[in-house]
């Protein structure tokens, strides 16, 4: 009585590993939120910008020629929405902007030891690992600032998000919420504290 209660208990905490090993793997599979990261020139001076003009190129558009129109479009909703106003003359604006989006193939590699039964019960140590591999498509939106009189790149961010079948679908959305979460850090904290006190 006392072996198979022990080997019901065995069952029970490799039936619990097992699951929580799944879970772990869907929820990574399933996790596409967007992450973001900024960096700024502290040295610059962002309270005085009001007026912008985009920096003259041309973007190139990988397999979607939309999404380059789609990334301009986003960011100049959301720099006006910030107050920010486009130049009559892009060659007096206070700041230029740049943007770069694209995409491109990642694969994550994951090892997950496995545990294995011993002779007196369940989980007595390790053997091996069970690996977990997966590919995917990442997309990429980076935002440059330059200033307008020097020219100078003064802030640069960035959003990356793992691709969808949705995103692919409709890629409007997932750029324009990418410039939101990018230019919500635009202008840094620290310049903006810095206008509140003078």
């Amino acid at each position: 009585m006392t072996s198979s209660f022990v080997n019901s208990q065995g069952r029970l905490r490799h039936r619990a590993w097992l699951i929580l090993i799944l879970a772990a793997g869907a929820f990574a599979q399933g996790c596409t939120t967007t992450r973001v990261s900024s960096d700024f020139d502290r040295s610059a001076r962002f309270d005085g910008y009001r007026t912008y003009a985009w920096l003259p190129r041309a973007h190139e558009s990988g397999r979607n020629p939309l999404v380059a129109r789609f990334a301009r479009e986003s960011i100049d909703a959301e720099l006006k929405q910030k107050g920010f106003v486009p130049a009559a003359d892009p060659s007096v604006a206070d700041f230029e902007v740049d943007f770069t989006i694209g995409a491109h193939d990642r694969l994550d590699v994951n090892a997950y030891p496995s545990v294995y039964r011993g002779p007196w019960g369940w989980g007595r140590g390790y053997y091996g690992d069970t690996i977990d591999i997966r590919q995917y498509r990442e997309g990429i939106l980076a935002i440059d600032v330059f200033d307008g009189r020097t020219h100078q790149p003064v802030w640069t961010g960035r959003a990356t998000k793992e691709i969808t079948r949705a995103d692919q679908a409709r890629s409007d959305g997932p750029i324009r919420v990418a410039a939101a979460a990018v230019l919500a850090q635009f202008p840094p904290p620290s310049a903006r504290e810095q206008s509140k006190s003078e």
